[in-house]
């Protein structure tokens, strides 16, 4: 009994490492999003090199004074890392995977998987780094309304056959609210649409 109790709780942590789930998927995305960087010497910021895939926002005391593309670049005097610092935002182009479970018109539940592929505009790094806090979040917000709306509308068939339109909508719903937030929407695509047992 024991043994059978310890391979049931085995296979539950393996479970949950290979198959993480939205909110996980959602957390990891966000924490490399953004991140803290340091100059490229020892005990001083005064100089960065810059990855290719990245952009770099230049504090000063903590407040934005300006950007930093790829390359190796002068931040400014700077003594121990204390008066400047570096925070970095990725220019790759991310995706991000929302399920959304909603009932159809003849009332059966479904779950909806909608893959957003998005990046930084390089015109407005500034605010995809400094206006959201969890910019993935947002997306899963705007493209939840959008499935909630029009999926209750549409019998199971009519959603299956309708999978174009729905990503036209999201794409569109997205395009139009995180512009202004310094993303670019290049595609949003349902993935999966499935009844529930």
């Amino acid at each position: 009994l024991a043994q059978a109790i310890l391979a049931q709780v085995s296979k539950s942590r393996v479970r949950a490492v290979s198959d993480p789930g939205p909110q996980s998927v959602c957390r990891r995305h966000r924490d490399v999003m953004q991140q803290s960087e340091s100059g490229c010497l020892p005990f001083t910021n005064c100089f960065v090199t810059v990855p290719q895939d990245k952009w770099y926002a230049v504090e000063k005391f903590g407040k934005f004074d300006h950007m930093h593309g790829p390359g190796l670049s002068f931040a400014g005097p700077d003594c121990c890392g204390c008066c400047i610092t570096f925070r970095s935002i990725t220019s790759r182009v991310e995706q991000n995977t929302v399920y959304v479970q909603t009932k159809t018109k003849d009332n059966v539940f479904v779950t909806v998987t909608v893959a957003v592929q998005q990046s930084v505009r390089p015109d407005n790094a500034y605010d995809a780094m400094y206006r959201l806090s969890n910019v993935h979040a947002q997306i899963d917000s705007y493209v939840s309304d959008v499935v909630r709306s029009q999926v209750p509308h549409m019998s199971l068939d009519e959603s299956f056959e309708k999978k174009d339109d729905i990503s036209e909508s999201v794409q569109k719903k997205l395009e139009a609210e995180m512009t202004s937030y310094g993303f670019q929407i290049h595609k949003a695509l349902v993935t999966e649409l499935n009844p529930d047992a």
